[in-house]
């Protein structure tokens, strides 16, 4: 094995469950059989993620940094990550430093690993990761209240972040995938789709929700924006023209089918630069998780690339 890639921090989410610390064991037994020296780091909280891996820097010290969890986990250490690089990369350049980040999907989604063909299988994956292959990725930056944090698939204002940000832990724990339909019911009967006033490189559009995607998928292997690709820079956003509970159904159906472009009310826009405006308080997510933060907000692409094991 190549020894510049024998180094690997594994960033763990505890909450992830028993079954899958099983997964993450013999995920590490492969990198070690493969002659890797591994470190495992469990996060401690909402943000610990970003912590451990802007830490790993661009020092030499890992030559991986992987994620291991949920979509969330990844947004946090592709944050971190892109933090440490930032004083040591040349402007404009793709000649990038510090680790490869490596993704051991162990979460409710997976988003990113179901766009990339992250392999799911602990053994195969760590196989991969050890080849030394990996594709370059722009992730998108989200800023609000003066605040900023990185998403690698997507982000959003309205119907959506309402239900991530009402969603609890525990429901996900449980019921996986299935709690984000029926937080989704509850919500249907009482969120009130105030207007957004949306801005895509320059041009004015109002909507009652919106989805900023890197890539195709929503919510595991749902195609959303059959167009878009986190592999270059700039955004398919998605638009809700219309408000309640009835278009959300319709949405709802489409992504089932896998056929956004027969829903009425919704349409799709390429964008680089989007601004949101909307009433104070309407709340934000990516990457499936809150974002700490409301609306206004700006989203544009992340100051630079990233690289992923495949």
């Amino acid at each position: 094995m190549n020894e510049r890639i024998a180094r690997i921090l594994v960033v763990y989410n505890p909450m992830a469950g028993r079954r899958r610390i099983t997964r993450l064991r013999r995920f590490v037994q492969g990198l070690r059989a493969g002659g890797a020296e591994v470190t495992v780091a469990a996060t401690g909280h909402a943000g610990h993620g970003r912590i451990l891996s802007r830490d790993a820097g661009p020092d030499g010290a890992f030559t991986h940094v992987v994620a291991a969890g949920g979509d969330g986990t990844i947004s946090e250490v592709a944050d971190g990550l892109l933090e440490a690089m930032r004083p040591s990369f040349p402007p404009a350049s793709l000649s990038m430093p510090g680790p490869v980040m490596g993704v051991l999907p162990l979460g409710t989604a997976n988003v990113l690993a179901h766009e990339l063909g992250v392999a799911f299988a602990p053994g195969d994956n760590a196989r991969a990761l050890l080849s030394g292959r990996w594709r370059t990725i722009w992730p998108g930056r989200i800023e609000a209240g003066g605040q900023a944090r990185i998403f690698v698939q997507m982000a959003s204002a309205g119907f959506d972040a309402q239900v991530v940000n009402h969603l609890s832990l525990r429901a996900k724990r449980v019921l996986g995938r299935g709690a984000y339909a029926v937080q989704a019911i509850r919500e249907a009967g009482r969120y009130d789709f105030p207007p957004l006033q949306v801005v895509l490189d320059g041009q004015a559009h109002t909507a009652f929700g919106i989805v900023c995607s890197k890539g195709r998928f929503y919510g595991g292997r749902h195609v959303l924006a059959p167009e878009a690709t986190p592999l270059a820079r700039g955004f398919s956003v998605t638009l809700l023209d219309e408000p309640g509970a009835g278009p959300i159904a319709r949405v709802a159906l489409g992504l089932l089918c896998d056929r956004p472009d027969r829903v009425r009310g919704l349409r799709r826009v390429r964008a680089s630069h989007i601004a949101l405006t909307a009433p104070d308080g309407l709340a934000l997510q990516h990457d499936g998780d809150p974002s700490g933060g409301s609306v206004p907000c700006i989203i544009t692409d992340a100051a630079h690339p990233l690289r992923i094991a495949v």
